[in-house]
């Protein structure tokens, strides 16, 4: 029914129509005409406050506070209507309809702070004092230019002189806020709504006033009285109207205009409205003389003087606050990490800090510094903080840490005694050098490799001339022996061992040199290993799950190589599953071009700190492993121009990643 705005504005204008026939043709005076003005009246409350509420959403929430504060309105017009028509008059206190008439302001002034406030946290207290201000000096001026030439020579009781005091003074403190913040603050509402809401609110206002010199104590109050309820039914229609006729969601902007002459009355229009009223209060308390004159020259001097006073604050104040802001952006766009932790807790991280440990915005805050390094630092970290607050001195380390995803993150770090709001603090800068760190890492392991292979090269050379004659003399003594033949088999497989070790310090030596390259198919080379493997599989109650892509190019390769590599990463994986479970190996070609080949396994994981050692010569976590093996397949894999990569996750599995050139 009330779906269209043109049914809306139709039907308000219906009630308009209504209420002006109502005062033109058929109004009287009696008991049964009051009632018809209170009904009009409170049917244009509960219509205005019914397109008010309707309006509210998320960015106009304002509107929601004025419909409650007219819903105000009409509840307490309601039951004044109603004890109207069971007294078959209106009665001669307020009670309730008193309270709610007055706690409707609130609501307006809710929705008038909503309506403009500038998401500054000082905005809400200086609002309550210019209200507050605001409203003292317009009962002042309304009690001695309105109620006090009335009383001498009418009696008005003591109630009607408080609410209607109250009523017109508040009211007088919205229009002047509307049209005060309506010139220099945000602009919100379309241009034909803000005139329709500061109309609605000035039209009550004159109603309030007519209301007081047209009370029903002289003879031509009770001719006039319809002007005061007409002036609050229409302020009420047109207060309604605003919110009908207001657009779409608008983003808040600033009026255009001349923004000097904005300044000006923001700074200057209260103490300016303050003095006038003063020297208003001066003028009408008594007769034009020194004293008057000495007293207004007083406060036109002590405007000026405030005024001064309010620039020189506000313009400093204004450069403070660009210092804030420039000082906030070169830290935000730093490219080091800025921290500041107070009492064991990160109470600032910047952005650039957050990223490196690949943490959302403020993840981080709460928490101690230290909870995001490694274990092994962590200490030291605590211990550090604990030193530079009791020695008053900057400190620098390098520092481990872990990042959102487990990877591993180098810093540098450098913390130094500040203060932050007033609080003793730590504050410091972090310089991420992980990629240093692992070229660092990663050249040390290659100037090892390159020791190792020489040395091995030459020891590898030194034993296998006389391992070769030990072995063949084992083997005729071996064939020839009658009694003690276990001991030359313990010593043949000694031997076979001591073999396969020399064998993989030539590999490791110059890979090179002993590769046979030739062009190789890797579908069937993997079909030439799984079977070798499944024997070992079976035993571990493990199931090998071979996928080959189609069409697969072919690969320049040492297919020897490369099958020890794929037995050796596949023979980790069986270890790795003593329960059993299941081994998949992928074979695919990806987007770069490279043979791609991924052995997972689901065993028990590696961790973080080992994935970090594997490849290192004699490094080694089986208790009869010699540390070669993987040393031998990043070697040949990296002489092939291909990489080896391992990721693994605890209890979930292990993932080998071989890419190979085609």
């Amino acid at each position: 029914m009330f779906r269209g705005k043109s049914f809306s504005l139709h039907f308000g204008i219906l009630l308009l129509v209504l209420c002006a026939g109502w005062l033109i043709l058929l109004r009287n005076e009696s008991s049964t005409g009051v009632v018809v003005s209170n009904i009009l009246q409170t049917l244009s409350a509960f219509y205005a406050s019914f397109l008010l509420l309707r309006t509210s959403y998320k960015e106009t929430k304002f509107w929601f506070y004025y419909g409650l504060g007219l819903s105000l309105y009409a509840v307490a017009q309601l039951i004044w209507t109603i004890v109207t028509i069971m007294r078959n008059h209106e009665p001669d206190y307020m009670g309730i309809p008193e309270v709610l008439w007055r706690i409707q302001y609130v609501f307006y002034f809710i929705a008038i702070y909503m309506q403009y406030h500038q998401r500054r946290s000082h905005l809400a207290l200086r609002f309550i004092l210019d209200v507050l201000l605001y409203g003292t000096i317009a009962s002042t001026l309304y009690w001695n230019f309105q109620m006090k030439p009335i009383l001498p020579h009418h009696y008005v009781g003591e109630d009607t002189i408080g609410y209607t005091m109250f009523n017109s003074s508040i009211s007088a403190v919205m229009v002047f806020l509307l049209l005060f913040f309506s010139w220099y603050g945000k602009k919100v509402l379309s241009g034909r709504s803000q005139f329709l809401l500061l109309s609605g609110f000035i039209i009550k206002l004159l109603g309030n006033m007519a209301f007081v010199y047209l009370l029903p104590y002289t003879t031509v109050g009770y001719q006039w009285e319809w002007v005061s309820d007409f002036c609050w039914f229409l302020g009420n229609l047109l207060i309604g109207f605003a919110a009908l006729l207001d657009k779409d969601t608008q983003t808040a902007s600033l009026r255009p205009g001349n923004e000097a002459r904005q300044t000006f009355v923001k700074r200057y229009a209260l103490i300016i409205f303050v003095c006038a009223a003063l020297i208003a209060v001066i003028c009408r308390l008594g007769d034009f003389s020194i004293i008057s004159v000495g007293a207004i020259v007083t406060v036109v001097l002590l405007g000026i003087r405030l005024s001064v006073g309010i620039y020189e604050l506000e313009s400093a104040g204004a450069a403070l606050m660009q210092s804030r802001v420039n000082y906030g952006n070169f830290i935000e766009s730093s490219l080091f990490g800025v921290f500041i932790e107070q009492n064991g807790r990160l109470v600032y991280m910047n952005q650039h800090g957050e990223s490196m440990f690949g943490c959302k915005q403020g993840q981080m805050l709460g928490q101690p510094l230290a909870s995001f390094m490694v274990e092994e630092d962590r200490d030291r970290l605590k211990q550090e903080f604990t030193a530079i607050c009791r020695l008053k001195q900057t400190s620098r380390i390098a520092i481990a840490a872990r990042k959102a995803n487990q990877t591993d993150l180098f810093l540098e770090m450098q913390a130094a005694p500040a203060y932050f709001r007033g609080q003793p603090a730590i504050s410091g800068l972090l310089l991420d050098v992980t990629e240093s760190k692992l070229s660092e890492q990663h050249l040390i392991r290659s100037e090892k490799l390159s020791v190792i292979g020489q040395l091995a090269a030459g020891v590898a050379h030194e034993i296998r001339n006389p391992l070769t004659a030990l072995k063949g003399f084992t083997q005729l003594l071996h064939r020839s022996a009658v009694d003690n033949r276990h001991y030359f088999d313990m010593m043949l497989t000694e031997l076979e061992r001591i073999n396969y070790i020399v064998g993989e310090f030539m590999l490791l030596s110059k890979p090179n040199q002993w590769q046979q390259m030739t062009h190789c198919d890797m579908g069937s080379l993997l079909d030439d290993i799984v079977p070798i493997m499944q024997s070992q599989a079976i035993i571990t109650n493990v199931i090998i799950s071979a996928e080959k892509s189609p069409d697969l190019p072919i690969v320049l390769c040492d297919a020897n190589q490369i099958k020890q590599v794929l037995v050796n990463l596949m023979k980790n994986s069986l270890e790795a599953m003593p329960s059993g479970g299941t081994l998949h190996v992928h074979l695919k070609k990806d987007h770069t071009g490279y043979i791609v080949i991924d052995i997972i396994d689901q065993g028990i994981g590696i961790p973080q700190h080992v994935i970090d050692r594997l490849g290192e010569p004699f490094y080694t976590t089986k208790e009869t492993g010699t540390g070669l093996g993987l040393t031998v397949c990043f070697k040949i894999i990296q002489s092939h121009g291909g990489t080896l990569t391992i990721s693994s996750e605890p209890n979930v599995g292990t993932t080998a990643t071989i890419r190979l050139p085609v």
